[in-house]
């Protein structure tokens, strides 16, 4: 009985490490798909009611994607896009923004994909309505990993297809120009002391279940040695009834000891 409440003691901490986990990466996945699904909106507004509007109407506002070196000029939505993953990671520590696509404009450094990103890119661009999830569990931190399509839209198209340093000019509405992929890393510490009162009578449990194992092993020993005393105490009984059937006729000695006989001292 005392190892079967060792185990349950032992595992239930175990138990709670499990849920844990699970509860941190459900809510690593809707965090990440919440910024992956803002990140979008921000780039497909920008995009929408800023880029087109301007491209509808030319004038002396120009979309470039070096628009610091450009008096009056905006950036594209790829270069908003890029821009945000730096904001974002500069003020939120465990959160990373990347957007890559194996068609950079000729001026920028080639974007380097691990092998996730570039099977995640090749799996959208066979199925864009899709989200790919990649998690990691370790002792000390969970990471999701979630990478979505950057589908070209109308004006991406229209300027794509005839900015100079484009490597790419047959883009059509709905490609697949690259992957963006958020990153957010949780310590498993910060999970832990979220349930911190609970954590705390798991403690108090803990001490209250060894303290009665304590309790209950210290009266085992106490009972163990209280039968090795009448053991002894029945050896010697034994022994000496065995020495005073000698003295005796069998017949006397069974009545006493089976209390047929009292036995008394009288003169």
């Amino acid at each position: 009985m005392g190892i079967l409440v060792a185990f349950l003691l032992l595992a239930l901490p175990l138990a709670v490490w499990l849920d844990l986990t699970n509860l941190a990466e459900a809510a690593l996945r809707r965090q990440a798909t919440d910024l992956n699904s803002v990140i979008t909106s921000v780039r497909g507004y920008y995009a929408t009611n800023v880029v087109g509007r301007i491209l509808a109407n030319p004038g002396a506002t120009k979309v470039v994607h070096n628009y610091e070196a450009i008096p009056g000029a905006i950036p594209i939505p790829a270069t908003l896009s890029l821009e945000l993953g730096r904001v974002i990671g500069a003020q939120q520590e465990n959160i990373s923004y990347r957007f890559v696509s194996d068609f950079p404009f000729k001026n920028r450094t080639p974007h380097q994909m691990d092998q996730f990103e570039r099977s995640a890119l090749d799996s959208l661009r066979n199925n864009p309505n899709q989200k790919i999830l990649d998690t990691a569990t370790s002792l000390f931190s969970d990471k999701v990993r979630l990478v979505a399509p950057v589908v070209m839209g109308p004006a991406c198209v229209s300027c794509h297809n005839v900015h100079p340093e484009s490597p790419k000019t047959d883009w059509k509405v709905g490609d697949v120009r690259g992957i963006q992929e958020v990153v957010i890393t949780q310590p498993i510490a910060a999970n832990l002391f979220s349930f911190k009162f609970l954590l705390a009578y798991f403690v108090l449990a803990a001490i209250s279940g060894i303290s009665f194992l304590g309790t209950q092993r210290r009266q085992a020993m106490r009972i163990k040695g209280i039968n090795r005393e009448l053991e002894s105490a029945n050896d010697f009984l034994a022994t000496l009834s065995m020495k005073i059937s000698r003295y005796i006729s069998p017949q006397v000695y069974k009545s006493i000891f089976s209390g047929q006989k009292d036995v008394t001292i009288h003169t």
